[in-house]
């Protein structure tokens, strides 16, 4: 499985932030993967005056196929309804 990795680079964090910030890169990072069909096993996070990371061991290839179908203005509308559509 693919391994994911992210580091972000920063002017100073503070070392009474860099928890937090850990764990609010990990909670919003989570939810964007779940959103997108992804769902990590685990999402690790570390942090250093300068940088913050985030590391995904086992995340899947590919996210599942999702078919939608979204319905429009019929054939032959008039242009209004075209363009609030």
């Amino acid at each position: 499985m693919p391994q994911l990795l992210i580091e972000l680079f920063s002017e100073e964090i503070p070392a009474r932030m860099q928890k937090r910030a850990e764990e609010d890169l990990a909670r919003a990072f989570g939810e964007k993967l779940k959103a997108a069909g992804l769902d990590p096993k685990a999402v690790r996070t570390f942090s250093s005056p300068r940088r913050l990371g985030l590391v995904i061991d086992d995340l899947p290839a590919k996210a599942a196929d999702i078919n939608e179908e979204k319905k429009g203005p019929r054939v032959g509308a008039p242009d209004q309804a075209l363009q609030g559509f």
